[in-house]
């Protein structure tokens, strides 16, 4: 019955249950209450349309997603519930849009998500997931002032709403990740503070949570939390707060409530994101824990494949993350702590980021500063990986040497020295250099590579 399906059917019971929300029917004469038959037919066109998307469908995913939003919209009318079922419909849809790169698809199906939304959860959720994509655009296309705008409204009735917290929480994470991926580190810290507040004695309310709209984001806000802690060199901190982000973000993408019919999807992808930070992460702390670093890098790039497209450059930057890890084990090497020789480490890492990069927005050398603007949320976490690249031809002998600069001058390129920029930026160009001059990512400067905003973070 529409309505009442549990977990994930078969793909045939999956196209049955799209045909039957098509037609209209497929409940029962006790099924009365519109809202549950309205919000049942998202849910069943949802899955029905995130298999076809991971199965490789995609233009037949989005167009389950539009007509089901369709659908839903004309079954409207007082308790219907057809807004936050056309939200999360168009939620899914602009994740799925923006992750193939359709900037303009994306930004109009969150606003379909925003103006849709109802209830306060469905109404978080979206002006996150807004706030999100926005802030990976061009401050020229978007500003902060309008991201900032845009949140403020939505965290005022978050505040307002007499909740318990979590979608205060979530709001709060969103603003913070918003504002690291422009390079504005006061605002994201601010926030970040706020987040740690909240925090305190909410395990209920975020528990529950896991199951509504907004659980997705409550995931990212732990998240941010650790990526906040490791750019204030609280390492252990952020490890802590990565496992727990990895655990809820699990949790969400397994959750079987109709409240988390989109929220489960995008919490799929970050569930890919919270292991490659906490690899990041342990890489970062001592020699020992390289080997759990690569357990979870390792299920990083299995859990990207698993989402259906296994030459999505999140893939790259997961076989990149391994790529430190044998740089790592290599220094480890060194000092007669490890099995693996200097070399060998060295040679194997170097395979690793050449396949890395091939998979990426940027997979060859850039020449000329014109080619660096082709994709501009992508330009900083590919200047990294050239950097590393660098790095590890540098490491192979004299012979590399001129490799290992071409590379370095293409990082630079990318990333160059952004920090007069009134919207948010760093020196890219000294950061690079000490990047591609220091072997291992953990005697440079700390940068985390984050899949969700598809950007490299750094003070």
């Amino acid at each position: 019955m529409l309505g009442r399906v549990r977990g994930y059917p078969s793909p045939r019971a999956r196209a049955d249950a799209f045909t039957t929300a098509i037609k209209g029917g497929g409940h029962d004469d006790d099924d009365d209450d519109a809202s549950v038959t309205t919000m049942g037919t998202a849910r069943e066109m949802l899955e029905y349309a995130a298999s076809r998307w991971r199965d490789g469908a995609r233009d037949e995913s989005r167009g389950v997603l539009e007509h089901g939003d369709s659908i839903v919209a004309r079954s409207g009318g007082a308790g219907s519930g057809s807004g936050d079922a056309s939200s999360r419909l168009a939620s899914a849809r602009a994740h799925f849009t923006r992750e193939r790169g359709d900037v303009v698809g994306a930004s109009d199906a969150c606003e379909r998500a925003r103006k849709s939304a109802e209830s306060d959860d469905d109404a978080a959720s979206s002006a996150a997931l807004w706030a999100l994509m926005a802030s990976r655009r061009r401050p020229s296309e978007v500003s902060w002032e309008a991201i900032e705008g845009g949140m403020a409204k939505a965290l005022t009735r978050a505040s307002d709403d007499g909740s318990d917290g979590s979608r205060f929480l979530a709001l709060s994470g969103a603003r913070a990740l918003a504002a690291l991926t422009r390079f504005r580190v006061e605002d994201a810290m601010e926030s970040a503070t706020r987040c740690e507040e909240i925090l305190v004695g909410r395990a209920n309310a975020l528990e529950l949570a896991k199951g509504q709209p907004h659980g997705w984001c409550v995931a990212t806000a732990l998240k941010t939390l650790g990526h906040a802690a490791r750019l204030r060199g609280e390492n252990g901190r952020a490890i802590e707060m990565y496992e727990r982000a990895m655990a809820y973000a699990d949790d969400v993408a397994l959750s079987e409530e109709t409240g988390a019919m989109a929220s489960r999807i995008i919490a799929e992808e970050l569930r890919v994101d919270c292991r490659l930070a906490l690899a990041q992460a342990l890489l970062a702390s001592d020699a020992e824990a390289t080997d759990a670093a690569e357990s979870y890098a390792a299920g990083a790039v299995s859990a990207a494949e698993a989402l259906g497209d296994d030459k999505h450059p999140r893939v790259g930057v997961a076989v990149a993350v391994s790529g430190d890890v044998y740089v790592a084990k290599a220094l480890r090497a060194t000092s007669g702590a490890g099995e693996l020789g200097d070399g060998a480490g060295v040679m194997f890492a170097e395979g690793l980021y050449r396949n890395a990069i091939k998979l990426t927005h940027y997979p060859r050398v850039v020449e000329d500063a014109s080619a660096a603007k082709t994709d501009h949320e992508a330009r900083h976490l590919s200047a990294v990986l050239h950097a590393r690249y660098s790095s590890v031809l540098r490491a192979s002998g004299e012979q590399r040497k001129k490799e290992s600069e071409t590379w370095l001058e293409s990082a630079k390129l990318l990333w160059p020295d952004e920090s007069e920029n009134a919207e948010g930026g760093v020196d890219g160009r000294t950061l690079v250099a000490d990047v591609a001059r220091k072997l291992g990512s953990k005697h440079t400067k700390t940068v985390i590579l984050d899949t969700q905003q598809m950007t490299a973070i750094t003070l």
